[in-house]
C-alpha cells in the first residue's frame, strides 16, 4: 500500500515537471491563491482572456506577478506564445516567468524593455495598486504603448474603488482604442467585485 502511494506521489512530481519545467515546485498553490483565482474576474481572465491571447500567440508581457498569476503563463504559451513578466517588487520575481522576468517600475517599462516589442500586454491590478495618480497612470500607459506593436493588444484591469475610470478620463485615448477580445466585449464589469476589464489595441 505504501509503495503504491509512493508511486503516485512520484508520478505527480514527474507530471508537474513535464508541464511546468524546472520551477514545478512553485506551482503548488496556497489556499489564498486558490481563493483569489476563484473570484469572478479571475475566472473570466482564465476562461476567456488567457485562451484568446494564447491563440493569438506572439510575445506577451504580464505586468504584476503574484502566486495566483503563475498558472496563467503556461496557459498563455499553449499555442507557442512567449511570456515575459515584470513587477516593481524584486521579491515578486519568484512569481514571474523563469528566465524571462525583469524587475522595474511599469512607468519606465519602455526603458527596461527597450530591446523588446510585445504583441500583447496584460496589465491587471496595477493601476490603483502603486500606480495611483492620473499622471502615474498616464506615464505607465505611455510606456506600455511604446513597447507594444501597432495593433497589439492591451488588457487593462482596474478597480472602481481604487481609481477613477482611466478610459473615461482620456488616459488611453492617445495610444489605444477599445476592441473586443475573445468572447468578451470591450469592457467587462462585475456585480460581485469592483474589478473592470478594458480590452484595447495599440493605434497604428
Amino acid at each position: 500500500m505504501g509503495q503504491s502511494k509512493g508511486k503516485r506521489v512520484g508520478l505527480g512530481t514527474v507530471v508537474r515537471a513535464l508541464i511546468f519545467g524546472k520551477d514545478a515546485d512553485r506551482k503548488r498553490r496556497s489556499a489564498k491563491a486558490a481563493r483569489i483565482r476563484s473570484l469572478p474576474d479571475r475566472r473570466v481572465m482564465a476562461d476567456s482572456y488567457v485562451p484568446a491571447l494564447a491563440v493569438d500567440g506572439g510575445r506577451i508581457l504580464w505586468v504584476g506577478c503574484r502566486e495566483y498569476t503563475l498558472d496563467d503563463y503556461a496557459a498563455l504559451e499553449a499555442h507557442g506564445g512567449e511570456v515575459w513578466t515584470t513587477d516593481i517588487d524584486a521579491a515578486a520575481a519568484r512569481w514571474g516567468r523563469e528566465g524571462r522576468h525583469r524587475t522595474g517600475d511599469v512607468c519606465e517599462a519602455d526603458r527596461f524593455f527597450s530591446d523588446t516589442t510585445f504583441d500583447a500586454i496584460v496589465c491587471n491590478g496595477v493601476l490603483g495598486y502603486g500606480v495611483d495618480s492620473p499622471e502615474q497612470q498616464r506615464m505607465a500607459l505611455k510606456a506600455l504603448a511604446a513597447i507594444l506593436r501597432p495593433g497589439g493588444r492591451l488588457l487593462l484591469g482596474w478597480n472602481t474603488d481604487k481609481i477613477d475610470d482611466p478610459v473615461a478620463a482620456g488616459l488611453t485615448e492617445a495610444d489605444f482604442e477599445p476592441t473586443p477580445l475573445g468572447d468578451q466585449p470591450t469592457r467587462v464589469r462585475f456585480d460581485a467585485v469592483t474589478h473592470v476589464y478594458d480590452s484595447l489595441v495599440r493605434k497604428a
